[in-house]
């Protein structure tokens, strides 16, 4: 259930960094900075299909660890992307991370389902679902607290900065402070990805539901 949490996290922090990145990268237009919202939901399209798929061949839990880590994998590289300082490695990060949320949320959902008895299997899916909202939240007031207030602190020295040395400078403390709750957010990630990988759940095809 906590993945359910994770994903609403996800969601919240993203679209209001539409306009943190427009800060960041001078020059970027309204509509290019529009692209993260693009490469997300676009990956959310993607690959819900291909996480049918695992689903159906190697099982739901394979799709929840799968899911999982492309997430994750999405989390680290806003690091490299940092040190690049381009914006479509920025895309591709938030891509593969989106797209582990789609396979995630694919999986996650019937699983919930089937993890149990039939008669009480609604149950048990509003239950999971009850933490979205739960993670909406997390991930609005992260995004407020350790991404836009702390950009906002940063304003008055990008008015001063004017050398090429100066902006290069400014827009690397800007963008490590957008990285860092993504990157604890990957690190929580890895450990819950070893506790579902060891933990002994039902294996479960797609097909099984038929």
């Amino acid at each position: 259930a906590s993945c359910f949490v994770w994903w609403g996290i996800a969601n919240n922090m993203t679209d209001p960094l539409v306009k943190a990145f427009t800060d960041i990268f001078k020059g970027l237009s309204n509509f290019q900075s529009s692209l993260i919202q693009f490469a997300f939901y676009g990956a959310y399209f993607g690959l819900a299909i291909p996480g049918s798929i695992i689903a159906r061949k190697f099982g739901y839990k394979c799709g929840v660890l799968v899911g999982l880590g492309l997430y994750i994998l999405g989390c680290f590289l806003f690091y490299p992307a940092s040190l690049i300082q381009q914006f479509i490695p920025f895309l591709i990060a938030f891509y593969v991370l989106a797209g582990g949320l789609s396979i995630l949320e694919t999986n996650a959902n019937p699983y919930v389902l089937a993890l149990g008895p039939e008669e009480t299997a609604t149950q048990r899916l509003n239950l999971a679902q009850s933490f979205n909202p739960v993670g909406s939240v997390i991930g609005t007031i992260l995004c407020q607290i350790l991404i836009l207030a702390k950009l906002e602190e940063l304003k008055e020295q990008s008015a001063a900065a004017t050398t090429a040395e100066q902006l290069r400078l400014l827009q690397s403390q800007q963008l490590a402070i957008v990285i860092t709750p993504y990157l604890i957010v990957g690190g929580i990630l890895v450990v819950i990805w070893i506790l579902i990988a060891r933990t002994k759940m039902p294996y479960v095809l797609e097909s099984d539901k038929n």
